[in-house]
């Protein structure tokens, strides 16, 4: 039997923006047995070379599913036992504890790896590398996925942050997802269902939810040659802007909305440079936290809050993190 209807509800400053009503069908079933997914299962496993920081502890439980079964065999283990569970993609834009990460991590970078064409749509699992999609769509002749070429994430972590560079993000092609939720209910989601903002989705609010799969919109038909010509443009900007070092997250900071951006905000209070431990504010682009050997997540955090504190002080304007915490984020 099919579980209740369950309600969606978005709110903004107190006021309900919309509700949707989404059906759950019964738990997607495995065969996968728990014995054999205890075999895929590591103990105390080293998080911090599976991120592009190379900071954080050690996964109590860390798998790394081969395919969606796997996943789901996972899951339903994780919550028989009561762990917490936390997905990690490529590691970027997160920043992983010293402590580590209690229950189980999901490593998805080798997983949910399907990318294909359906018609006038693409559908891609959430595993997919950014770039890998931007290029695939560059194959088939459609622009409008350009300016995803340089962004170092996978198609999963981008739906949940609506990932974007160059005034475009993931919500201009994204068309609709599926999602699984830890009781193994596998959920369709239009995107207008999804509250798309400024490096914001409601799947925040629902961090437990993986993004399985999803469809992308495909954009005005091009010669391919003169998309790749625009996403090494593309590729050659950003390579301009941002540091050589490729151990950070990203952007650390939001841009703030009707002021300058994060970075100028940074580099107007002479804060290139700055340093607490091995984390430093890149000389090169002030909203790039670099680990320059050793950089511990408290070290990060402390840069991260002095930032704040003197940005704050300066200008009155709260910076809020791009960055991702875990496991705080999650609890």
């Amino acid at each position: 039997m099919p579980n209740p209807l369950f309600l969606l509800i978005n709110l903004y400053n107190g006021r309900i923006v919309y509700a949707a009503i989404i059906i759950y069908g019964d738990p997607m079933p495995t065969k996968i047995s728990d014995k054999n997914m205890s075999q895929l299962i590591l103990q105390n496993h080293p998080l911090a070379p599976l991120t592009t920081w190379k900071i954080g502890g050690a996964a109590q439980y860390l798998a790394m599913p081969r395919d969606l079964e796997e996943v789901y065999a996972l899951m339903r283990l994780a919550y028989e036992r009561g762990w917490p569970i936390f997905f990690l993609g490529r590691g970027s834009n997160v920043l992983i504890a010293d402590e580590g990460l209690p229950g189980l991590t999901l490593h998805l970078a080798r997983s949910l790896l399907k990318l294909e064409r359906r018609g006038d749509y693409l559908r891609s699992g959430a595993g997919v590398p950014l770039p890998r999609l931007a290029r695939f769509a560059a194959q088939e002749g459609f622009s409008g996925f350009e300016f995803l070429a340089g962004i170092p994430g996978t198609v999963g972590a981008a739906v949940r942050l609506n990932a974007g560079a160059f005034g475009r993000n993931l919500g201009d092609v994204l068309r609709r997802i599926w999602v699984v939720t830890p009781q193994l209910h596998l959920v369709e989601l239009d995107a207008a269902a999804l509250g798309l903002s400024y490096r914001s989705s409601l799947l925040l609010n629902f961090p437990h939810w993986l993004v399985a799969e999803a469809e992308f919109k495909l954009g005005s038909p091009a010669p391919p040659a003169e998309i790749t010509a625009q996403m090494t443009e593309f590729l050659a900007v950003r390579q301009a802007r941002h540091p050589a070092n490729p151990r950070s997250c990203g952007s650390v900071f939001k841009n703030p909305q009707d002021s300058p951006t994060a970075g100028w905000l940074i580099d107007d209070l002479g804060l290139k440079g700055r340093r607490v431990g091995d984390a430093q504010v890149s000389r090169k682009h002030a909203n790039f936290i670099l680990n320059q050997g050793r950089a511990t997540a408290a070290q990060v955090k402390a840069l991260m809050a002095e930032i704040q504190e003197r940005v704050w002080q300066a200008h009155h304007i709260a910076l809020e993190r791009e960055v991702v915490f875990l496991p705080e984020d999650l609890f």
